[in-house]
C-alpha cells in the first residue's frame, strides 16, 4: 500500500513537470519559430507578385507575429509598395503604407516585457532601423510633394536622432525651399562651421549664406563673408566652378571689400582692390570710376583720366559722373577745351575692345 503511493505520487510529479515543460514560452526569436513558423509563412507570403497585396500580407504577418527574425526582410519587400506609390505621386496612399507598418512594428516595451533570453539585442537594433527607415520614407514623400513645414518637422526629428552633416544638409535646403531665411541662416552656420571653405560644401555653403545675407541687406555680415572667399580663393577657382561663374563673384566681392578704405582715404588699398574688380570684370564701369577717383587722390589728374574715360565708354551706372569728372580734368590741362576728348574716347573703347 505504501509503495503504491509512493509510486502514484511520483507519477504525479513527473506529470505535473511534463506538463509545466510543454506550457514554457517558446522564444519568437528562437530557432524553432524561425524555422517552423516564421520562415514557412514568408516564403509562402513572398509568392504574391502585386507590391499592394504583398504589402497588406505583410502588415498580417507583423500583426500576428510582430517580434520575428524576419524584419530586416519584410521592410524591404514592403518599401517596393511604398515607392510604388511615390513614383506615382500616391503621396496620401504612400504615407498610409508607411503608417501601417509603424502602426505594428512592436514597442520597445513590448520587445522587453517578453523577456526574451537570446537575441533580442540584435533585434533591438531591427527594430530601431526599421523604424527609422520608415520616417527616412514620410520625409521622401514630404519633400517630393513639397509639403515643406511636415518635411522640416521630420528632418528635426531625425536629425536630432541621429546628427550627421548631411542631416544638416537637407534641412538647410528644405529651409531654403520654404524660403524661411533665418532658420536657413541657422543650421548653414552648423554646416560652416563643421566643413572648412576650402572644402566643396563649405564654399558652396559659405556662397549661399552670403547670398542670403545680402538679400538682407546684412552688408557688413555679407562683406565678412566676401572677405573669406576671397582670402580662400581670390584668384583660384574653386572645385566645380567654372571661371565665367566664379568671375562675377570676385568682382562683386572686391568691389563690395573696396569700400570700406575709399570710405576711410585709404586710396592706395581701395586702388588695389577697385584694379581687382576689373581683372575679374573688364566691363565694370562703376570699378573704373572708382579707380579714376583714387589715381587722382594718388598719382594726380593725368593719371584719372584713361580709367575714367573707360567708365564713360562702359556707359554703367558712373557714367554720368565719370564724364562729369573727366571733363573737368581735360579742360583744365587744355584752356577749358574739350578738343579732342574724343579721341581720348576712341582710345578707351578701342582698349576695352567695344
Amino acid at each position: 500500500m505504501t509503495r503504491r503511493l509512493v509510486s502514484s505520487t511520483i507519477m504525479i510529479l513527473l506529470l505535473c513537470g511534463t506538463i509545466g515543460f510543454a506550457q514554457e514560452k517558446v522564444s519568437p526569436l528562437s530557432d524553432y519559430m524561425y524555422t517552423k513558423r516564421d520562415l514557412p509563412r514568408y516564403e509562402e507570403i513572398k509568392k504574391e507578385k502585386d507590391p499592394q497585396k504583398l504589402a497588406g500580407l505583410l502588415i498580417e504577418f507583423m500583426k500576428e507575429r510582430p517580434i520575428n527574425r524576419l524584419l530586416p526582410y519584410i521592410l524591404p519587400d514592403y518599401q517596393n509598395a511604398i515607392a510604388a506609390h511615390i513614383n506615382k505621386q500616391e503621396w496620401d496612399k504612400a504615407l498610409s503604407l508607411v503608417d501601417s507598418m509603424q502602426a505594428v512594428l512592436p514597442t520597445d516595451k513590448a520587445v522587453t516585457d517578453e523577456g526574451i533570453p537570446v537575441g533580442v539585442e540584435e533585434f533591438m537594433k531591427q527594430l530601431q532601423q526599421a523604424r527609422q527607415t520608415l520616417r527616412q520614407l514620410s520625409l521622401t514623400v514630404y519633400y517630393s510633394s513639397k509639403n515643406w513645414a511636415k518635411a522640416a518637422e521630420l528632418q528635426e526629428q531625425l536629425y536630432k536622432a541621429a546628427p550627421s552633416l548631411q542631416g544638416l544638409q537637407l534641412l538647410a535646403d528644405i529651409y531654403q525651399q520654404m524660403k524661411n531665411t533665418d532658420k536657413y541662416l541657422e543650421v548653414a552656420q552648423k554646416i560652416m562651421a563643421e566643413v572648412p571653405i576650402t572644402q566643396p560644401v563649405g564654399f558652396s555653403t559659405t556662397y549661399q549664406v552670403l547670398q542670403a545675407r545680402l538679400q538682407k541687406n546684412d552688408v557688413p555680415g555679407a562683406t565678412e563673408l566676401y572677405k573669406k572667399l576671397m582670402d580662400a580663393y581670390g584668384d583660384k577657382l574653386p572645385e566645380g566652378v567654372a571661371a565665367a561663374d566664379w568671375n562675377p563673384v570676385r568682382a562683386s566681392a572686391y568691389a563690395l571689400l573696396a569700400q570700406d578704405p575709399y570710405t576711410k582715404k585709404d586710396y592706395p588699398k581701395a586702388l588695389e582692390l577697385f584694379e581687382k574688380v576689373v581683372k575679374a570684370d573688364p566691363t565694370n564701369g562703376d570699378a573704373y570710376y572708382y579707380i579714376g577717383l583714387c589715381k587722382w587722390q594718388t598719382e594726380g589728374q593725368d593719371g584719372a583720366i584713361e580709367p575714367l574715360a573707360k567708365s564713360v565708354v562702359l556707359n554703367k551706372a558712373s557714367a554720368a559722373r565719370a564724364r562729369q569728372n573727366l571733363e573737368q580734368i581735360y579742360k583744365a590741362k587744355n584752356s577749358d577745351s574739350l578738343d579732342g576728348l574724343d579721341a581720348i574716347l576712341a582710345k578707351a573703347k578701342s582698349s576695352l575692345g567695344i
